[in-house]
């Protein structure tokens, strides 16, 4: 335990070092102690009349202690899943007691579980094919192609990051993080460096995210909601994103042991031999092109879960098919008993998360905290001042529900640049902390060692860092 509280000075990284002691020592800040205060102000300048300070004071208060306790899970030894489902009933009923237990807050409730309905069976029908890939031994011969390459550590580095960011831009950052922390645990046995592997492989799947229609939940809201087209998201996107992605991936990268040393030590680090990874390629096919489904389902007008649960369709009806006659195939193979192997507890957590924050936008708490923001009087300087302070909150707060705001918020005359700028900020400001995104909540779902923490002191900054680089480009390009 004591070892989670220090901090680890690298002789051959000084400066993540120092950045490190001045974080944690010569400031003395915690998280929890910085957003309390964050939420104290915030309530204190923002409300108008009594009734709503004492609910927003609440609310925030509350809101700040169940993320103190899930940031602390590996300390106090409490399941996050378990604090976020009861961090999300408290904040309803403390709303519904504040209004008088109206019919009105069911009502809400029942129209915030669409959003989580449809996450959640997206996540969980994106595990369950990812699953279905590790049984068929896909990633094995994943590993394998990979290792005959003989990459040195930083080719390796770069070309597995390189993958995260560009899949996800085809994909979504989600379903990007899952397929590569498979990958990853295959290939870096070393637990140091997988862990060094995920929490970068959840910056560059955010970044690869935001330069594309499709890549992140918030893109598609305002693509869909014709804030810019495919084209314009994607060449104006791509630079701020790609410098958002390699400047945390060169700085993380420092971090990481000698590859070849790390991973020779390690009992497993053998070639697997070639004649015992022959993946079911029939199966793997059906199941890698079922992530193209969701797409597909968007711009019919339908939603992405829909996609992916007929995928998830199509591999347990091929399968059963395929071994309905064979007394010989093992029973495990089965989607029912796939299904089993997939993280219920991530799936929880996500609920009790997305609860908390809908409890937060029912009452107008992200409204007015968008309206801080921005202001009243909105000009170009204020929006962009603005959507960087957004990306900033949304390594805190659901980015959704503020970049929904912002859609009903901002002026008609609006350009396109100024969208692509807050599609930006939004997708990659989760990546500032491990609870910020949808892909690094997956994450820590999948990767128990991977708590606030760690990701705090190894991946914070050099995710500050290069999302300060991105919008640095995209001021650049709007000046030309």
């Amino acid at each position: 335990m004591k070892e989670d509280f220090c901090i680890q000075i690298h002789e051959d990284n000084t400066v993540i070092a120092f950045f490190e002691r001045v974080l944690y020592y010569e400031y003395g800040l915690n998280a929890f102690l910085r957003m309390s205060l964050f939420f104290l102000v915030f309530n204190y300048i923002t409300s108008n009349d009594m009734e709503h300070h004492v609910l927003y004071f609440v609310l925030g208060a509350l809101f700040v202690a169940g993320y103190a306790v899930i940031a602390l899970e590996h300390q106090l030894k409490i399941n996050k899943s378990g604090t976020a489902i009861i961090l999300g009933v408290i904040l309803w009923l403390v709303v519904s007691f504040f209004t008088g237990f109206s019919k009105e807050n069911g009502e809400a409730i029942m129209h915030e579980t669409q959003e989580i309905f449809s996450i959640v069976v997206f996540l969980l029908a994106a595990m369950t094919i990812v699953e279905v890939l590790v049984h068929y031994k896909f990633f094995d011969w994943i590993q394998e192609l990979i290792m005959k390459k003989r990459f040195s550590q930083m080719k390796l580095w770069w070309f597995l990051g390189a993958i995260t960011f560009f899949m996800s831009a085809v994909l979504d950052n989600l379903t990007t993080t899952l397929i590569m922390i498979q990958i990853g645990r295959n290939i870096y046995k070393d637990k140091k460096n997988f862990l060094l592997f995920v929490a970068n492989t959840v910056i560059a799947a955010n970044a690869g995210g935001a330069a594309s229609p499709i890549g992140d939940v918030t893109t598609i809201m305002l693509w869909l909601a014709n804030k810019f087209s495919a084209v314009q998201i994607m060449m104006g996107g791509i630079l701020p994103s790609l410098v958002a992605w390699a400047i945390p991936q060169f700085l993380i990268g420092q971090q990481i042991k000698k590859h070849e040393k790390a991973e020779k030590a390690h009992k497993d680090f053998d070639i697997i031999d070639e004649k015992m990874v022959q993946p079911y390629w029939s199966i793997v096919i059906i199941g890698l092109f079922s992530f193209t489904f969701p797409v597909m389902f968007n711009l019919m007008g339908l939603p992405p879960f829909l996609g992916l649960l007929m995928g998830v369709g199509l591999l347990w009806v091929f399968i059963d098919l395929k071994f309905k006659n064979d007394e010989q195939s093992p029973e495990e193979g089965r989607i029912i008993q796939i299904i089993q192997k997939t993280d219920l507890a991530t799936l929880k957590f996500f609920i009790g998360i997305l609860l908390a924050v809908g409890a937060l936008s029912h009452t107008g708490l992200l409204t007015v905290l968008n309206d801080f923001i921005f202001g009243h009087e909105l000009n170009e300087v204020r929006l962009v001042i603005g959507s960087g302070i957004l990306g900033l909150v949304s390594a805190i707060l659901d980015n959704v529900p503020l970049v929904a705001a912002a859609i009903k918020m901002f002026p008609a005359a609006v350009t396109h640049e100024i969208w692509i700028l807050l599609a930006f900020t939004a997708g990659t400001g989760g990546s500032l902390l491990v609870i910020g995104s949808a892909a690094g909540v997956a994450a820590m779902g999948q990767v128990k060692d991977l708590n606030f923490g760690y990701y705090f002191r190894k991946a914070s900054f050099p995710a500050l860092l290069g999302y300060i680089g991105g919008i640095t480009v995209w001021l650049l390009m709007s000046m030309i």
